[in-house]
């Protein structure tokens, strides 16, 4: 590897000056510069224009106007995954929005931790997850606004409080038109949930602790405690006060088991940290943790809405059967490529005809209709009973 002289670098940023709006316009494109060619992660030696992406895409599944020219005016042009993250503070603010990061409440003072991201069940709806004694004031008001990271200015806000039950201790809040994710400060997306056992290895990203590891020693119908996991090098504290609000992960597999309120006092030497089931919690803010894809409420006479996560310009494909077996031809399914970022929708109405309910075919009512996806390549299927009346006529 060589330094290039002046002249040979002013070349190439003058031909990419020429050739900025047309690079940046290729899907998944989030930046472009001058500089080295790579090929299998090693330097060339040649000196490219060089395209940034988030995701490197197989050429043959892109099509013709999506592919980046190998060379412009005789230079090449080299396509590179890269990622970049900003190194900040969890009490710094955070765009996107994503778990493991600092809220408040702008009627209260005291901050807590956003736990992460998770759907409504009914409408998909993105909301934001922590401790009902961090997002609500007593008494609780629904037009309370949440801000991230913490200041009432106009910009920093979140959104209103959604939904909130005091005896486990959670809260929602939306998230209005701040950007998000559902990554988590410093261990990547939650991949699901799990059930609480004892002995199981736990960790969480909090406000004021950051990623700490315990391992569960006791679980109760609601709630289960969590101490120190002895086998990884302790930097502080399991969990400080700020902490409340985020979310305990299976350390195996990232998936979530509980909802962290409360530990021991910094000068209490058996450490303890108190967290609540995460099906308890989800079932009663009635919301769910995305895992790739998810589908909402399914109303006869309404329409039903499904989103799904796959790899950017992905062909996908979604086709609908009701309870009768009867396989939907509404307007919306079918085929769709997904947007540069990997996701996908869609959404169609559901007609009122009793056989769409399986009346009159032999099939039990309640019976859920069922979306079979197909992300890339890869199928799955999602389930939703059929809610609302419908017609004879």
């Amino acid at each position: 590897m060589h330094e290039v002289t002046a002249e040979e670098q002013q070349r190439l940023e003058r031909l990419l000056r020429k050739h900025r709006k047309r690079l940046l316009a290729y899907p998944n494109v989030h930046s472009v510069d001058v500089g080295l060619e790579f090929s299998d992660g090693r330097p060339t030696g040649r000196l490219a224009l060089r395209v940034h992406v988030t995701e490197k895409v197989a050429e043959a599944a892109l099509s013709r106007a999506h592919r980046v020219p190998d060379e412009l005016d005789g230079v090449p042009v080299d396509v590179i995954q890269f990622n970049p993250r900003p190194q900040q503070n969890r009490n710094q603010r955070h765009d996107p929005v994503m778990g493991g990061v600092q809220i408040m409440n702008t009627s209260r003072t005291g901050v807590g931790t956003l736990g992460m991201i998770v759907l409504g069940r009914g409408n998909l709806e993105p909301l934001g997850l922590s401790n009902h004694h961090v997002m609500v004031r007593t008494p609780a008001v629904a037009s309370d606004l949440i801000s991230q990271p913490g200041t009432p200015a106009a910009a920093d806000i979140l959104g209103t409080v959604a939904a909130w039950n005091k005896a486990l201790d959670c809260a929602v809040c939306r998230l209005g038109a701040r950007a998000w994710t559902f990554e988590i400060f410093g261990v990547g997306p939650a991949s699901g949930t799990s059930s609480a056992r004892i002995g199981m290895k736990v960790m969480k990203s909090g406000l004021s602790s950051g990623v700490t590891w315990g391992i569960i020693d006791g679980v109760a119908s609601a709630d289960f405690t969590v101490v120190p996991d002895t086998s990884v090098p302790s930097i502080g504290e399991m969990s400080l006060p700020g902490d409340s609000g985020s979310v305990w992960l299976e350390l195996a597999t990232n998936r979530v088991v509980g909802l962290h309120f409360a530990g021991e006092s910094p000068t209490d030497p058996n450490e303890r940290a108190k967290a609540k089931r995460i099906q308890a919690v989800l079932d009663k803010l009635d919301v769910m943790v995305f895992t790739g894809a998810a589908i909402g409420s399914a109303w006869i006479g309404g329409s039903c809405r499904v989103t799904a996560r796959t790899r950017p310009l992905a062909r996908c494909f979604l086709a609908v059967i009701y309870p009768s077996g009867r396989r939907s031809s509404a307007k919306g399914l079918g085929a769709k490529v997904a947007d540069g970022n990997g996701w996908v929708e869609w959404t169609w109405r559901i007609g009122t005809h009793t056989k769409r309910a399986g009346a009159g075919t032999g099939a039990p009512l309640g019976r859920p209709l069922t979306a079979v996806l197909t992300l890339d390549g890869v199928g799955s299927q999602l389930q939703q009973v059929l809610e609302g009346t419908t017609r004879t006529d």
